[in-house]
């Protein structure tokens, strides 16, 4: 169990969670299977799925950042 300080001085406690890039890695894994599903099943096209998969993932985790500003 992690504690967290917020600006305010309040503590909120929270559940420790996985290593952030292992997070992200399972995200995009998942995202990417999806895409594969969508596409039909169509073997060969798994680096494109996969590219599409982060990008869209890492634009998530960069919109989530910018709203905690």
């Amino acid at each position: 169990m992690t504690i967290k300080m917020h600006r305010q001085e309040s503590a909120r406690v929270t559940m420790p969670q996985r290593p952030i890039s292992e997070q992200m890695r399972e995200e995009i894994q998942q995202l990417a299977y999806r895409l594969y599903c969508q596409g039909g099943y169509e073997h060969g096209h798994d680096s494109k799925h996969w590219l599409e998969a982060e990008r869209r993932v890492l634009e998530q985790y960069q919109d989530r950042l910018k709203k905690r500003e």
